[in-house]
């Protein structure tokens, strides 16, 4: 068996989360040495999402829809002739 204590559960969560819902001191220093790499991370999906975004906008803008207007006035021509018999 180990030398330490037992600390129960209730205990150990307290620490971390204290009842006003802020972070702890010791909370704040376990999360230091990820802040750099989560940040980068959370910079290259934002990057990844307008990158995506910004080409789905780009592939409509260039898109004249002049095959849907060509359908319309074919199906408008089809109506036409069906309702008067």
């Amino acid at each position: 068996m180990s030398n330490q204590p037992y600390i129960s559960p209730k205990a150990v969560k307290e620490s971390y989360r204290p009842r006003s819902y802020q972070m702890s001191p010791g909370l704040l220093r376990a999360r230091e040495p990820f802040r750099v790499k989560n940040a980068i991370t959370g910079l290259i999906l934002a990057g990844l999402g307008i990158g995506v975004w910004a080409y789905s906008i780009r592939a409509v803008k260039q898109e004249d829809f002049s095959d849907v207007d060509e359908e319309a006035r074919e199906m408008m021509r089809g109506r036409a002739t069906r309702q008067q018999p």
